[in-house]
Parts: structure tokens; C-alpha cells; sequence
């Protein structure tokens, strides 16, 4: 038998069969529909994903154990969150939260032997990550990662850093040097420096904002005593994430914190103009404009941003943010940046991206016209249902990551039980109300625009946006 005889015998044999294998299947299926495989199976509901156990206690100190139990995972991550975060900035001491912290890694006592900064370092990488500093509006943030039989180690350094600094006048010229140096590169960057000003832009000069010359104020006396005023143990958290209980987290604080004291006398001097209150008590912010051309500049970073109401809960936040920008995704095809930022006062929203100078006009223009629409447009259920497939697929990834991160992160913004219950309080919100929070927002009346970079001449920006203005970035920042 050839090939092609055996095709034919195929064929025959199907076309044969099809008359029968129509038949049963319109006979299985339901009467007014189409049958056979145009008809798309039913897609079962998702799997409820349920919210986080935190496990809590304190220390006779005042000093809280926070464990969230990671069955399996290799590695435990540890952070110390103190409450000295950069909106403790007095005034004429913007930098001094930043500048104390990270004097933490350059040098600590352990018992009477001294350890200098190459200690530190050697002795975190022994566990096999790197030492990390984070400071956040709110919080200043010692982390450390190690392995089950290592944890006891990095929270004895970790209380070495954070009781028995060292603070010497050495290490703050070393880190005053760099924070200057950071300035000046962090000016010459679009990128760096635009949220920095915009931040300057929404909330006034509350916002601290460290320069060279609030940087060359600093003393070491004041970082003792800025350190002593907010490394405290009623005033500190100590997070664990990864395969263990709160029994053995709670041994090991005790083992190395439990003689940890708050000084009888805190020093005040440093609480009476912080920039928290100041931010905290911000007006809302006008519907201003500006250009501050960078020499040299390659591009233009383009901020937009709106105030959204401190009452609006982080779930309805979140939600409109991922809904939001689906929408210019599909709009204004660009790699926009979406976030929201909440350190007291209104809330700000900010889409950001870089741009090519000669596509600003452009693209400006598109957004002034197409953002109201886009946020007027109705909230259908598709959308409600994408959004919070986007906000807890966000969550889900996070957790994953770097869960110590998301968890200081909603401490640090006062939202931990939004974020332990991040599913539920997601399918709490409704398209309405979802909504009735996209309509208030972009309108122009209430939309900022900041351009720094190179955006060409200002007369095509200031068609696509009329109002707007050039500045010099002194007029913003204040240097």
C-alpha cells in the first residue's frame, strides 16, 4: 500500500465519521447554543488566596517581635525598624536622618572590642548577603538575610550596630563626603532628581530636602543624640520572615536585647521643627507647571501628579493606580511609571517616564487631553476584576521577593493590617466607589507637570501645556 493510498483511506474514514461526530455533539449541547469546540468552557472561579498571619510579642523593653512563618524557606530575613525616618529632619538639619543611619556600618563596639567599617562588612557577608540600610519617610531600617544556624549571629550584630554605635567624628566626614557627593550626581541625573523636586512641588518646603550647605551643618553631637531620641526599644520593631517561631525569635532578642534601655533623658532639642509636622499639615497643592533644564541633559523625565484624599484606603489606592495605568498603556503606548506616595497630609499620585526631548511636546499635550478621559471613562466589572488580579498578583510577587521589604514598608506607612489582609480588602471594593475616585482625580485643575531635562524650547511645551513656567532648580529646591 503507497502513502498516498493510506491518505486516502484517512480521509474517507473522517469524512465518514463527521456526520456522527456533528450529531453528538449538538445533541449534548444546550438548545440556542453553538456546539463542538466553538463553545468556550466554563472558567472556574480563582482560588480565595487568604490573608497573613503575623505572630506578635514584646520584650519587657517595650521592644516588638513581629514573625511571619515561611515553612520551607531557606533563608530568614531580619530587619530592625527604628522610627528615625527623614521626615524627622529638624530644620536646617535636612540630611541628618540619612547621615545617621548610614554611620551605622562604619563602625560599633562589641563589649570592649571595636569593630570598623571592614568588620561590618566582613562579618555580613559571612551570612552571606550584604548589609542593608533603608530609610523611608518614616522608618531608618537595618536588614540582614542568613541561614537557620546563622540567624543567632545576625541579630547579635544587628544589636551591635544599633546599641553600641560608634559615631566617631571620623566616620561622619567620611559620610558627609559621600552624601555630597551623591548631591551633585543626583543634580546632574533627570531621573534622580525629578521626584526630589516634585516631591518640593506638592508639599511645599515642609519636604526636607538635604543641600550641601544643611549637610555641612551637621555635628557629631547631633547624631548621638538624633540616634539616642530614636533608636529606642519601646520605638523599635524587629521583623523576622522565614522558617521559624516566635519562641525562637523571642529567645534570641532576649539573649541580646533584653538590657537594651531608653536613655532617662531622650534629648528634645531635635523634635521641636521636624519636617513630619510640617508635611503633615501641607495644603493642597496647586496646579502649577514647570520646566528645570539640566545642562547637558540627554532627555526629559515628565512627572505628572494629583492628590488623592489621606482617608482613601490602600486597597481603593492600589486599585485605581493598576486600572489607571492599563489604561494609558493602551492610550499613550510609553513605559509609564505609576506610584503613590503617603508620608502624611494628601496623598500623592505620580505617573513618570523618560522622554526623548523632541517627543515631550507631544506626548504633553496627549496627556493633557487624554488623562481626564481616561479616568472618566466607567469602571465595568472587567475592569474591577483586572485591576485586582493586577494588585494581588503585585502583592503576591512581593510577598514572594521580599517579604520583610513589603511588611516594614506598610509599617513604616501605618497600613499593616491593609497589607496582612490584602485579598480581602481588595474584594471589599466595589466598581462605583473605584469609580468616584478615578473621576476626582486628573483633571487638570488638579494635575501637576514638572519636565527636568532637556524638553526643547519652551514655546511648543507651552501650547501642549499652557501656564507652562522655566525655573531654575534653586527656585525649587532652594540651592
Amino acid at each position: 500500500m503507497t502513502l498516498k493510498r493510506r491518505e486516502l483511506m484517512l480521509g474517507a474514514g473522517l469524512a465518514g465519521a463527521w456526520p456522527m461526530l456533528q450529531a453528538r455533539t449538538q445533541a449534548s449541547s444546550p438548545a440556542g447554543t453553538p456546539g463542538g469546540f466553538d463553545t468556550p468552557p466554563e472558567v472556574p472561579p480563582a482560588p480565595a488566596v487568604p490573608s497573613l498571619t503575623l505572630q506578635q510579642a514584646r520584650l519587657p523593653n517595650g521592644l516588638r517581635l513581629m514573625v511571619l512563618q515561611r515553612p520551607g524557606a531557606v533563608r530568614t530575613s531580619m530587619r530592625l525598624i527604628g522610627a528615625g525616618g527623614w521626615l524627622k529632619d529638624p530644620a536646617g538639619r535636612e540630611g541628618l536622618a540619612e547621615v545617621a543611619l548610614t554611620m551605622l556600618a562604619q563602625g560599633a563596639n562589641r563589649g570592649n572590642e571595636a569593630m570598623d567599617s571592614a568588620d561590618i562588612a566582613y562579618a555580613s557577608d559571612l551570612l552571606g548577603r550584604p548589609l542593608r540600610l533603608d530609610l523611608s519617610p518614616a522608618t531608618a531600617e537595618v536588614a540582614l538575610e542568613a541561614l537557620p544556624d546563622q540567624c543567632d549571629d545576625a541579630v547579635s550584630l544587628m544589636a551591635d550596630l544599633v546599641g553600641a554605635p560608634a559615631l566617631s567624628f571620623e566616620a561622619l566626614e567620611h559620610v558627609r563626603s559621600r552624601a555630597q557627593d551623591a548631591l551633585l550626581l543626583r543634580r546632574a541625573d533627570a531621573e534622580q532628581l525629578a521626584p526630589w523636586v516634585g516631591r518640593r512641588l506638592f508639599w511645599g518646603t515642609a519636604y526636607p530636602l538635604a543641600t550641601a550647605a544643611s549637610l555641612k551643618r551637621l555635628r557629631r553631637d547631633e547624631v548621638q543624640a538624633f540616634h539616642r531620641l530614636y533608636w529606642q526599644p519601646d520605638r523599635t520593631q524587629m521583623l523576622f520572615c522565614g522558617d521559624l517561631t516566635l519562641d525562637t525569635a523571642r529567645q534570641w532578642a532576649e539573649d541580646l536585647y533584653d538590657d537594651w534601655r531608653a536613655p532617662k533623658n531622650p534629648p528634645a532639642s531635635l523634635t521641636a521643627r521636624t519636617a513630619d509636622k510640617g508635611v503633615a499639615a501641607a495644603a493642597q497643592p496647586a496646579p502649577v507647571a514647570r520646566l528645570i533644564p539640566l545642562p547637558r541633559a540627554l532627555g526629559c523625565r515628565m512627572v505628572l501628579q494629583t492628590a488623592v484624599p489621606r482617608s482613601t484606603p490602600p486597597a481603593l489606592r492600589a486599585l485605581a493606580r493598576h486600572l489607571l495605568q492599563q489604561r494609558l498603556m493602551e492610550a499613550l503606548p510609553w513605559p509609564w511609571r505609576s506610584d503613590m506616595e503617603a508620608p502624611g497630609g494628601p496623598v500623592c499620585w505620580r505617573l513618570s517616564l523618560s522622554l526623548p526631548p523632541e517627543a515631550v511636546p507631544d506626548l504633553l499635550a496627549q496627556a493633557r487631553e487624554q488623562l481626564p478621559k481616561l479616568a472618566d471613562a466607567p469602571v465595568t466589572p472587567e475592569d474591577l476584576a483586572m485591576a485586582q488580579a493586577l494588585a494581588l498578583g503585585e502583592w503576591q510577587s512581593r510577598l514572594q521577593s521580599a517579604p520583610d521589604a513589603l511588611l516594614a514598608e506598610a509599617l513604616g506607612q501605618g497600613e499593616l493590617d491593609d497589607v496582612l489582609q490584602w485579598p480581602q480588602r481588595l474584594r471589599a471594593v466595589s466598581a462605583p466607589v473605584l469609580q468616584l475616585l478615578l473621576a476626582s482625580s486628573w483633571r487638570e485643575s488638579r494635575t501637576q507637570v514638572l519636565l527636568v531635562g532637556e524638553a526643547g524650547p519652551p514655546e511648543p511645551l507651552q501650547r501642549a501645556w499652557p501656564g507652562v513656567s522655566v525655573v531654575r532648580m534653586a527656585a525649587v529646591i532652594g540651592e
